[in-house]
């Protein structure tokens, strides 16, 4: 099936619902999470410049891709990002970001209402959220940010890290997004990257605390259904290694493929490289810089995509052989350090 340049009538490309890109600007942030896979902080200055994302857009959206996703560091803090959301805007990208929340209040209102989809994240109720993030007034602005999307129209949603502290005060959590307005809630285990294997290591999910963690999402989703989206990062592994359909665009390859059939989402990192599926996925695997996307520069996806595919076959059979509850990226990102080391 020949899909269309507009991102219309897509095929299924991996498990999201949409072909994205995740859009990571700049490495700066007004905070030092002490569990942030990216490490950013104040400190750091990496950032890309406009000039060769406003170039790259086009070629974005002829690979199929259909939403830009921001992140960071603090993507609000990105300085070009008015330009980055009209031009993104023009080529027919929907645009989302997900933020600290410091800066969604009414000083930033032009900005945040150009963003169709706002999520400001969280990692716990208010004393462990505040702990983590190294800053007494972070629940506080997280919270006053969710309110003042409310105020102004604009669907809210929260991203909430997953610790084993923290797993217990999901469901009160829930509960305070229903009453400041959230419409969706992603509930994500805690992730070994950046600083997290230093900082945060003992606060990682076990098993059990994974199957748990599924089950509750699963009664959540059921108790607040019709309020709050609930999801979770997880999914049986049997079901994954078994929906081979979200993957077929992926393993058929051929000589039409598009980037977005085969990695989705991509991976842009504040020094333009290209990277598979997540942030922290090994380097080794990168498909090339941000400036290989000028149209007249495709040969390096014909070269890279096939070591993908090779993976990612492995990584499916790989799934069917295990027991419990998965977060496939990380085990995409997993199965792919087995590889390197073997």
């Amino acid at each position: 099936m020949q899909t269309h340049p507009s991102g219309c009538g897509l095929e299924r490309s991996g498990f999201l619902p949409d072909r994205t890109v995740h859009l990571h600007p700049l490495d700066l942030c007004n905070l030092a999470c002490s569990h942030c896979y990216s490490a950013s902080s104040p400190s750091k200055r990496t950032i890309l410049p406009l000039e060769p994302l406003l170039a790259a857009l086009p070629r974005l959206r002829a690979e199929g891709y259909e939403v830009i996703s921001l992140s960071g560091g603090e993507p609000l803090l990105y300085p070009w990002l008015p330009q980055l959301l009209a031009a993104a805007k023009a080529e027919g990208f929907r645009t989302a970001a997900i933020t600290n929340g410091f800066r969604v209040t009414p000083q930033h209102r032009e900005l945040v209402e150009t963003l169709d989809r706002i999520a400001i994240s969280f990692d716990g109720l208010e004393a462990r959220h505040n702990a983590m993030r190294g800053n007494s007034q972070a629940w506080a602005r997280a919270v006053s940010g969710l309110r003042y999307l409310a105020e102004i129209g604009k669907p809210a949603a929260a991203a909430f890290t997953v610790t084993n502290g923290s797993l217990a005060e999901v469901p009160e959590f829930i509960e305070i997004c229903a009453g400041l307005g959230v419409r969706a809630v992603q509930l994500r285990p805690l992730v070994m990257a950046g600083r997290a294997p230093e900082a945060v290591a003992d606060q990682a999910l076990s098993e059990a605390d994974t199957a748990r963690l599924w089950l509750m999402a699963q009664t959540l989703q059921l108790g607040w259904e019709g309020e709050v989206a609930v999801h979770v990062d997880l999914a049986p592994a049997e079901a994954l290694a078994a929906d081979a359909g979200a993957w077929s665009l992926a393993l058929e390859g051929g000589p039409d493929q598009r980037l977005s059939d085969a990695v989705n989402p991509l991976v842009i990192t504040p020094e333009g490289r290209l990277r598979p599926w997540t942030y922290d996925f090994p380097e080794e695997f990168d498909l090339g810089h941000l400036q290989d996307l000028a149209p007249t520069r495709r040969v390096w996806i014909s070269g890279g995509l096939p070591r993908l595919r090779t993976l990612l076959a492995r990584t499916l059979h790989a799934a069917g052989l295990e027991d419990g509850f998965l977060d496939w990226f990380a085990f995409q990102r997993d199965e792919a350090r087995r590889r390197l080391a073997a």
